[in-house]
């Protein structure tokens, strides 16, 4: 079905009835849809899944450019991840039967991932100069797109390359160091034209456009106050006296660098949150509670008396499922480590 054109030039008719199989499977999945309107997989630069269409437009543009290369399992129009039988015709054997190639990374999670942050609601076809926040979108879709070098045999990407490269990082708990030579000697292993993030410095500064803020913040050596809020431009402890930077060997030095005793690290619950929130794979675990059966066995805080006298005390906050109840949810452990 992804043979667009005949040998005559002509349209193929099994791609027009691929592009109408394609449509009435999206149309299955509204949870994917923005309103009346689908992401356009057509090959147009404007378009790629970047773009919501309505449903005339999106079959005319995919009649006219085929679809993106590499779209053969369509997840951002509801198809599953998980690998199995195809519900509509095997159409991924079909592509490699045909002679397209595929690779390791066609599913694109990280590129996924990048749609997740910035939702649905998401238009890359915009013609005025975009803002920092938008700038930053269109960086992480270029990262999860462009290959680590072109033709390289399995398809990573630099978001992906990064993302594996972190969680190594975590499960080994390698050194900034560590992290910084490894990441050079993987590059110099590569072709001259790769895009290889060199630094932790670097990835750092690729990974935070993802969105999820967190806050430095500064506190006692003795841990009696936070420098914080209306105590942010503090210097002493108002309540011990004690300093909050530490003593410079160049005190009297123009460039001097403020460096305090102690800093924490302080990661907001409400964008974290609401992030579970954007991504179709974490979202129904979060409505769970309010579709599972119950039979007399506790499964889930939701199953507990303290929670149903909740939501008879608060009828209004219950109504609605996505509503948190975080003290509920967690109690009798500490949610913050």
């Amino acid at each position: 079905m992804y043979d667009r054109l005949l040998e005559d030039g002509f349209i193929n008719p099994r791609f027009i009835d691929g592009v109408e199989i394609f449509v009435e499977f999206s149309k299955s999945h509204p949870e994917c849809m923005d309103g009346e309107k689908l992401r356009c997989p057509c090959n147009h630069h404007k378009c790629q899944n970047k773009n919501t269409l309505d449903e005339f437009t999106v079959m005319t543009h995919l009649k006219n450019n085929g679809f993106v290369p590499n779209y053969y399992c369509w997840y951002h129009h509801g198809e599953s991840y998980i690998p199995g039988p195809s519900v509509f015709g095997n159409h991924e054997k079909e592509a490699l039967a045909s002679g397209e190639t595929m690779n390791s990374q066609s599913h694109n999670e990280f590129r996924a991932m990048v749609f997740d942050v910035v939702g649905p609601s998401f238009d890359g076809n915009i013609e005025e100069d975009p803002n920092t926040t938008t700038q930053n979108i269109y960086n992480l879709l270029k990262a999860s797109e462009q290959e680590i070098w072109p033709g390289n045999p399995h398809g990573h990407t630099q978001l992906s390359i990064v993302a594996r490269h972190l969680n190594l990082k975590a499960e080994h708990h390698f050194f900034e160091r560590a992290y910084d030579e490894l990441s050079e000697f993987i590059s110099e292993l590569m072709p001259n034209d790769n895009i290889m993030i060199d630094s932790f410095y670097s990835t750092k500064n690729l990974m935070r456009r993802l969105g999820l803020p967190v806050e430095n913040i500064d506190y006692c050596k003795n841990g009696r106050m936070l420098f914080r809020r209306e105590d942010s431009e503090l210097i002493n402890c108002k309540f011990c006296s004690h300093s909050q930077f530490k003593r410079s060997k160049h005190q009297l030095s123009k460039k001097k660098t403020n460096i305090s005793y102690k800093k924490m690290y302080y990661f907001s619950l409400v964008p974290h949150l609401q992030r579970l929130y954007a991504s179709d794979a974490t979202a129904k675990y979060m409505r769970w509670h309010s579709k599972h059966e119950r039979n007399g066995v506790m499964f889930h805080p939701s199953d507990s008396p303290s929670w149903k006298q909740f939501d008879q005390a608060h009828p209004s906050f219950a109504s609605e499922v996505r509503n948190v109840r975080w003290g509920l949810s967690t109690d009798g452990f500490q949610s913050f480590g």
